[in-house]
């Protein structure tokens, strides 16, 4: 996500965006009062192009990567990974396709599947490469991969200039744009400078890095002009075909350089086609590509921010809560073979090797992280947390910290991973920025409250307030955690630390006292502790965890079991695991896996600790054993995101003994 030095001006005051531009250019029309969509009398969902709109004032904003320090060991061992790897990664390899497209020598060895020099996506990867060289290093300071983004960005920017004078960069012919404006068989193009445009832009903004924002509105100028020479009816017809999230990071362009001309261009890829009805209300969702989406929305969110039109609000909203609610798994996963290929609720006979597309999660935690920012509300957090912790926690191999492309849900299978230095898929970018960037989505503060969503040990750095906030707590293994305060001098704030959907009976203590003692926590809420607060004040909290179980909407009698906010997975071992299979080298593994036959489960759906008790909790935490209900055999149940090299199944055909 893009630093949030324009969010943060809203809080504590100054303007949204700057008189000039970043090259000093002379602003054409303020932010949130221009032109905003076509008028279409017929269609109500978009706004009328001469209303104004007041600027949103935003309720909470995340905290900069810079501002949160990992201590988790896990999360800790994750993100070394991914920094050793893309130190590893050869730099002239990455660039191949760059230098070739320019006529620029090189001799490298070209990259394999998307990455390959006749593959429609080529240029991507170096996208989400240089976002995750920049998150690396606002989360760590490591010198080692600020070094090559920027000598990354210098090569580029020789491209750049070896292309031409209108600003093109990519690593295919700009024929490519050609084909898909005339309707010709076409790669996804917009796509691919999405990415390289977003990880310029994050050069910028983490590693202060001016070459990279000139390149970046090299490239602008010309998605401008290339753009702005066709019709909107033909624009339109290109963003049939999938384009990233041109939108945002065009927006987000605008508001770092004070440039509304972005903004402007932005607007050009709203895909109304997706977009209207979603601002009206109504799910147009079944059968297209669900990552092709997201990104549309994410940009619709920030078009909102930087322009208060109800209709970005509207259309962004609509689709979180259609994804979340009535599209995804247990895990906050989503899509069947990179699709919606259901109406919302029909999930029973899409239980496959084939759900969850790991870069659908990716985007659905970058949409979910504005909607917080609008009015702080804990649903919000709550489905962070579990796409976070059950989703993408749930991919990197331990041994090597490798990602995988989908998260299936067919019960017998087992996760299949990348080789290193093999895979270049989507998933494999976004697979890189998830561990560059942890920390994002823990903290958010305005000018006088913080709030702590998620419960891993690690420090915020409130600069604004001079306070640091240390979180003490081995969650999931532990119930709970520990705030303490350090600050020099006294400072009075709201501290609100959100209560989960999960924990029915949470408490909290402040300096051993308890905070309201005479009411209940409400699950899902915010306790909002009010004071002013002193080096070494301690705030504990306590989140009981129970065993509860979350059915398929169109079939009760298909449940996962969660205990708290873990979704458990039986562990069903090795049987006729086909070791070549674990890794895929130039493609995907699409199906596969033979039919598996796995245990029923038989309960009284009331009392779930009767017949699931814990296993040894020394050796194995948040471990659990079926009691005489597994037929024809019991079964262990661990957590998913740590269940890694045997075969597993998360929804149990389970019937309800209760019911007779």
């Amino acid at each position: 996500m893009i630093r949030r030095d324009f969010l943060r001006r809203i809080v504590y005051g100054g303007t949204a965006i700057a008189a000039t531009g970043a090259a000093g250019r002379a602003m054409e029309l303020p932010v949130g009062e221009g032109a905003e969509h076509a008028h279409d009398p017929l269609n109500p969902a978009r706004s009328d192009t001469a209303k104004k709109y007041p600027m949103p004032t935003l309720t909470a904003v995340p905290f900069e990567l810079e501002d949160v320090r990992i201590q988790d060991a896990a999360l800790l061992r994750m993100r070394e990974q991914t920094m050793q790897y893309m130190l590893a990664l050869d730099f002239d390899r990455l660039l191949h396709n760059f230098r070739v497209n320019a006529k620029l020598p090189t001799s490298a060895e070209p990259l394999y599947n998307r990455e390959s020099p006749t593959n429609g996506w080529r240029g991507h990867y170096v996208g989400h490469f240089l976002s995750a060289c920049s998150q690396m290093y606002a989360a760590t300071g490591d010198e080692r991969i600020k070094a090559k983004a920027d000598a990354m960005v210098a090569e580029l920017a020789k491209c750049q200039a070896q292309l031409g004078d209108k600003g093109y960069l990519s690593a295919f012919p700009e024929s490519g744009f050609d084909d898909l404006e005339e309707g010709r068989p076409a790669a996804v193009v917009w796509y691919a400078l999405h990415k390289i445009m977003a990880g310029l832009l994050d050069v910028h903004e983490h590693l202060h890095n001016a070459q990279a924002l000139q390149v970046l509105e090299g490239m602008a100028a010309w998605t401008d002009w290339r753009t702005g020479r066709i019709s909107e009816e033909q624009m339109q017809r290109t963003l049939q075909t999938e384009f990233g999230g041109m939108n945002e990071v065009l927006a987000n362009l605008s508001a770092v350089t004070g440039n509304p001309r972005y903004l402007e261009v932005a607007k050009r890829f709203d895909h109304h086609v997706v977009m209207d009805p979603a601002a009206l209300g109504r799910d147009s969702l079944t059968g297209l590509h669900a990552n092709t989406q997201v990104p549309k929305f994410i940009g619709a969110a920030r078009e909102f921010e930087l322009t208060g039109d109800p209709y970005y609000r509207n259309a962004a909203e609509f689709f979180w809560k259609q994804v979340v609610v009535h599209r995804s798994y247990v895990t906050g996963g989503n899509s069947i073979n990179e699709h919606f290929r259901t109406p919302p609720d029909v999930l029973a006979t899409e239980l496959t090797d084939l759900t969850q597309e790991t870069c659908n999660t990716y985007n659905m935690l970058k949409l979910t992280q504005h909607l917080f920012s609008w009015q702080a509300e804990p649903q919000h957090a709550d489905y962070y947390e579990r796409a976070f912790l059950n989703h993408i926690l749930a991919t990197p191999n331990p041994a090597e910290g490798s990602p995988l492309y989908y998260l299936g849900m067919q019960a017998g299978q087992w996760k299949v991973h990348f080789v290193p230095h093999q895979g270049f898929f989507c998933c494999c970018g976004s697979g890189l920025e998830n561990f560059s960037k942890l920390g994002e989505g823990f903290y958010f503060h305005d000018a006088q409250s913080v709030w702590v969503n998620l419960f891993f040990a690690s420090e915020v750095n409130w600069k604004e307030k001079g306070v640091v906030i240390r979180q003490e707590t081995r969650f999931p293994d532990e119930a709970g955690t520990r705030l303490i305060v350090q600050t020099k001098s006294p400072a009075r704030f709201s501290l609100n630390v959100r209560i989960p959907y999960w924990a029915e009976n949470a408490s909290v203590t402040v300096n051993g006292k308890s905070y309201l003692p005479n009411e209940k926590l409400a699950p899902s809420s915010y306790a909002k502790i009010e004071r002013t607060w002193k080096d070494g004040d301690l705030v504990e909290v306590k989140l009981p965890m129970c065993l509860h179980l979350q059915t398929i909407p169109d079939d009760e009698s298909l449940a996962a079991v969660m205990y708290g906010p873990v979704v458990l997975a039986g562990e069903l071992g090795t049987q006729n695991m086909d070791a070549k299979k674990i890794y895929s080298e130039d493609k995907v593994l699409h199906g596969g896996f033979n039919a598996f036959a796995v245990p029923e489960l038989a309960g009284d759906w009331n009392a779930l600790d009767k017949w699931i008790q814990p296993a040894s909790a020394k050796e194995k935490p948040l471990t659990f054993r079926t009691v005489n209900a597994g037929h024809p055999e019991d079964v262990t149940l661990s957590p998913f995101y740590r269940l890694f090299d045997q075969r597993y199944c998360v929804y149990w055909r389970l019937r309800n003994t209760a019911e007779g």
